[in-house]
């Protein structure tokens, strides 16, 4: 009983949670002081806290950006020219192993790696952003392919987009790359969440893909057991913040003439 409170009780201790118990703090002296209407915005910001970082409602609206394009058997997607991964996956490290430190969206690569193994492609596409550190710029696609070469990895020709600012930059990139190869249908990699996006754009750019998602962050692949909980934690907020950057993304966008489908 004793550990089961104070197990319920530890996130008050974290950064967010903590955030949330001096809100109800105030909240409480405020409403005693009669300051009812500032006290009334501090209860109404405690509710959105906790909405978000204890509820359900994150990963839902995340799940309606990852649902539509799962893909139940990697065996039935066809056999494409070029398999292509965009970046997010790995940053430049100093001490890490290969100079390189694996981000959350590493699961691209690792798809992309197991189509080649599958043979669904005979071509690797790496992209990414660049970086400078200490006075050098370090450009994500590049450490990527350099890495795979070490490692023998895979058995197919690995392409570099180079430096990459955005989705719309790998877009424009990879069609470039397919009409001087003369590749035809291209497999998308990508995190589930930001699919819808990325697809959109490469079909503006005139590169139509066939999607192909990965590192899904919610139920719709990730086998979870949710509970309730009473204190906000960060990963309702992570969530939260995946999805209102995609909606931001595609406003953006659609805003700058880079999403016309």
């Amino acid at each position: 009983m004793l550990d089961t409170l104070l197990r319920s009780l530890t996130p008050l201790l974290e950064p967010i949670g903590f955030v949330w118990l001096c809100l109800w703090i105030a909240a409480v002296w405020l409403w005693i002081k009669k300051r009812r209407g500032v006290a009334t915005f501090l209860l109404a910001l405690i509710a959105f806290m906790w909405v978000v970082g204890c509820s359900r409602i994150p990963g839902d609206l995340v799940a309606t950006l990852e649902e539509p394009f799962v893909v139940r058997d990697l065996d039935k997607l066809p056999t494409s020219d070029a398999i292509v991964v965009l970046g997010g996956a790995v940053r430049p490290s100093k001490f890490d192993a290969a100079g390189l430190d694996f981000k959350p969206a590493a699961d691209r690569v690792i798809m992309g790696l197991e189509l080649i193994r599958r043979g669904k492609a005979r071509n690797l596409v790496v992209s990414g952003a660049v970086q400078n550190v200490n006075g050098r710029k370090l450009v994500e696609a590049d450490l990527t392919k350099r890495w795979l070469a070490t490692w023998h990895l895979p058995n197919a020709p690995v392409e570099s987009l180079g430096e990459c600012r955005n989705t719309h930059d790998e877009a424009l990139r990879v069609a470039t790359l397919r009409k001087e190869k003369g590749w035809g249908k291209i497999l998308l990699v990508t995190s589930a969440y930001h699919m819808r996006r990325s697809q959109a754009v490469f079909r503006t750019a005139g590169v139509p893909v066939v999607c192909v998602p990965c590192d899904f962050q919610t139920e719709v692949s990730i086998e979870t057991e949710w509970h309730w909980a009473w204190v906000p934690s960060y990963f309702g907020f992570e969530k939260m913040s995946l999805y209102i950057h995609e909606q931001i993304g595609w406003a953006m966008y659609r805003w700058r003439g880079w999403i016309k489908v």
